[in-house]
């Protein structure tokens, strides 16, 4: 991008007020780092400067529309920015970073003294920061042309060393059975293994597949102690419970305040704070900092009834399941056209509901795993949709989204989505995304057309 552009970015309205809101609420940042015992902090004036200097060296973030004047927004868009640098830092500090699938629970990965990193999420942050598509596209042409974006654009930033990796250690289920193939091709750059994540219709007196996860946890706990040369404690696992669990209500807690009217908080700066827990952006501490200065500025709001920047009064609350939409610009024209996106349910199961922190924790997060929704027989896990729907009680629409070369979502589909609407009578829509910033004229005609048919419904 040149500078003319660079300048015509920052002086448009919308760009200035995102500038000027990183100027009004920088924050502290406070993180204590397990991994090597070190206290760091990342200062106000630190999240500025990194702030002003990524307005020039990631022209992506003006493709989308944070609310800054909502405290946290530009601490939480700062550690999205940073990601790849402040991992680099502690792989030189000597930390361990071990790559995950966006449905295991983190818990394991931080309690056993590693660094937990979903390579998908993560490339689609570089997507976000470079505005472009490249990496996903060069990441098919070494991959397969047929690889979903999230895969495609994970393999690019790992095969790149954009993105640093020791080890991969996905749990694998039927969910994305191409995860296997990525991380199998990665192995030119680093090594890795795998914990099997069976499928039943769990039940605690299904002991023979039970115990047979459990088997699988201890299986992981001991490569970590092989691959860090650190004997495992139970009580670091129960203390990461307590950390996460933390997390898991502040999350909670704003998803809540969404469904208010009017809504303190709009589609996409709560999508961002779903998506942070694939992983917490590599720092769960921090992450609790800044979803806990999210959700302390989203009560306020509420309390004062002001409504977030860009919704619209009285929006239509649409929920997503299937796969979340990797184009961040399309939760921006969702607020724009007068709908809201109340939820994510592809990343809900890793903080719908606390963790035990009384039992043995190696059982507790077996427990976890043979219960997380996507990981549910077809039917089962549409059972669970409609009870979650019911949950929230404010739900107008249901998207189900269908990445491309996602071949099981995309079979399930319209299973999940005529189970819904038998059971509630909810109208469903299901869309089919690719790259991001591809074919939004057309999406957009397409939500426009859905948000009509619950009016008149």
């Amino acid at each position: 991008m040149n500078i003319f552009r660079k300048i015509k970015f920052l002086v448009t309205g919308s760009r200035l007020r995102f500038g000027l809101g990183i100027i009004k609420n920088p924050g502290i940042i406070t993180s204590i780092r397990r991994i090597d015992g070190r206290y760091t902090k990342s200062s106000a004036i630190n999240i500025f400067w990194f702030l002003t200097r990524a307005l020039w060296r990631f022209p992506g973030i003006f493709d989308y529309q944070p609310d800054p004047s909502l405290h946290g927004v530009s601490e939480l868009t700062y550690m999205i920015l940073s990601l790849e640098e402040r991992l680099k830092k502690a792989k030189r500090d000597g930390a361990k970073i071990v790559a995950k699938w966006p449905a295991n629970p983190t818990d394991l990965y931080f309690g056993c003294g590693v660094i937990a990193l979903d390579p998908f999420f993560a490339g689609y942050c570089r997507i976000l920061a470079d505005g472009t598509s490249d990496i996903a596209k060069r990441g098919r042409a070494m991959l397969s042309e047929d690889a979903c974006p999230a895969q495609a654009a994970a393999y690019s930033i790992i095969s790149e060393e954009t993105f640093p990796l020791d080890f991969f250690y996905p749990f694998i289920g039927p969910w994305c059975y191409d995860s296997q193939y990525c991380f199998e091709a990665l192995r030119h750059k680093v090594d890795g293994d795998y914990g099997d994540h069976p499928v039943f219709d769990y039940k605690e007196d299904e002991k023979p597949s039970f115990d047979y996860m459990v088997g699988e946890i201890k299986r992981f706990i001991a490569k970590m102690e092989e691959f860090t040369g650190s004997k495992f404690d139970l009580e670091s696992l129960r203390r990461e419970f307590v950390i996460e669990n933390e997390l898991r209500e502040a999350l909670r807690e704003i998803t809540g305040f969404a469904m208010l009217d009017p809504p303190p908080i709009n589609s996409l700066d709560l999508v961002l704070c779903i998506f942070i827990s694939s992983d917490w952006l590599g720092d769960p501490e921090a992450a609790l900092q800044v979803l806990t200065r999210i959700r302390d500025g989203v009560r306020a709001r509420a309390q004062a009834g002001q409504k977030a920047q860009n919704i619209t009064d009285k929006p239509l609350r649409l929920l997503i399941t299937g796969i979340a939409w990797g184009d961040l610009g399309l939760y921006n024209m969702v607020d724009e056209i007068g709908g809201q996106i109340i939820g994510s349910e592809c990343v809900l199961n890793l903080y719908y509901e606390d963790i035990d922190t009384t039992g043995d924790p190696v059982r507790t997060i077996a427990k976890r795993f043979m219960t997380t929704p996507y990981a549910l027989p077809a039917k089962e896990r549409a059972k669970w949709t409609v009870k979650n729907i019911q949950r929230l009680k404010k739900v107008d629409g249901v998207i189900f989204n269908c990445n491309f070369g996602c071949n099981y979502q995309t079979a399930e589909a319209r299973m999940v989505t005529d189970t819904i609407k038998r059971e509630t009578g909810i109208p469903c829509l299901i869309t089919d995304t690719d790259l991001p910033q591809e074919n939004r004229g057309q999406m957009r005609t397409r939500l426009e057309a859905f948000l009509e048919l619950i009016r008149q419904a």
